[in-house]
């Protein structure tokens, strides 16, 4: 019964050690994540230069290089309109703004690509936030954001 005992006690003991040992591990250090869109990472972009990168994939990768698939993205598309008031017959200017968002796609719906290309002007941002990308694990994590103002 003694020896029954000791054996219980010994068991609980290194389990409990075991269990320390895993719960101590250092834990893996989250790679540093930028987002670009046709090769720009955030900034000034002229408007020509914009409607040769809207056809292009949103891209998220690490410091080493290694890319994180996209699971979804929005973007913001802000913009200066004109409308003339019925009452005072004044135009005026106001911003505007389209949002939408994309699943499981790194690139804009093709309807999305030809309203850009066709509208986009000096003024105008863009922003590509709530990215999340799915890391190496399998886990899904959240990327940086990507402005860009056109010039």
């Amino acid at each position: 019964m003694k020896n029954l005992f000791l054996l219980l006690i010994t068991c609980s003991c290194l389990s409990a050690v075991s269990g320390q040992t895993s719960k101590n591990k250092p834990a893996q250090k989250a790679p540093k994540l930028s987002t670009t869109w046709g090769g720009y990472p955030k900034g000034n972009v002229n408007t020509a230069q914009f409607k040769k990168i809207v056809d292009s994939a949103i891209v998220v990768k690490d410091e080493k290089g290694s890319f994180y698939p996209l699971t979804r993205f929005r973007i913001n598309y802000i913009f200066l309109s004109t409308y003339k008031d019925s009452e005072s017959l004044q135009v005026s200017t106001i911003k505007d703004l389209r949002v939408s968002d994309f699943y499981d796609t790194p690139m804009l719906s093709e309807p999305w690509r030809s309203s850009i290309i066709d509208n986009a002007k000096k003024g105008d941002t863009i922003l590509i936030n709530n990215v999340i990308v799915r890391m190496k694990n399998g886990k899904k994590t959240l990327a940086p954001d990507l402005k860009i103002a056109l010039q």
